[in-house]
């Protein structure tokens, strides 16, 4: 009983935010990841959310050039490149590791010009 309680007050809980979300003008990308994410606390497939949302930046972001996620990516992607400069500086890893970090800046940089370019090019 305590089981069908807890799925009815999710169930509840996510119609309100979706009704709250498409309210509030929020992308429908955005609707979807969050859908995702309920489904997948619920189903207790951890991954199902991340799965989803590389999906819809594969497709809908690198095929079919939609701004929204392709800004989603990007922001991403800059804030990783963001955390390895900063790891980068610090003192504690080897002049390997940081060697290392700096190659990963260099990919970050080249994906995050990538990512503007094909978001100059999306409709």
């Amino acid at each position: 009983m305590d089981n069908e309680k807890n799925f009815s007050n999710a169930t509840q809980n996510i119609r309100i935010k979706l009704a709250d979300m498409v309210n509030a003008g929020k992308n429908p990308f955005e609707i979807i990841l969050e859908l995702a994410k309920f489904l997948g606390e619920i189903s207790g497939e951890q991954t199902y959310s991340q799965n989803i949302s590389e999906q819809i930046s594969a497709v809908y972001g690198l095929a079919l050039n939609e701004k929204f996620v392709l800004e989603k990516e990007l922001a991403e992607v800059s804030a990783r490149l963001e955390k390895i400069k900063a790891a980068q500086k610090n003192l504690d890893f080897t002049e390997e590791e940081r060697k290392r970090m700096g190659y990963a800046i260099e990919r970050h940089k080249a994906e995050i010009e990538r990512l503007k370019n094909l978001k100059d090019a999306a409709n």
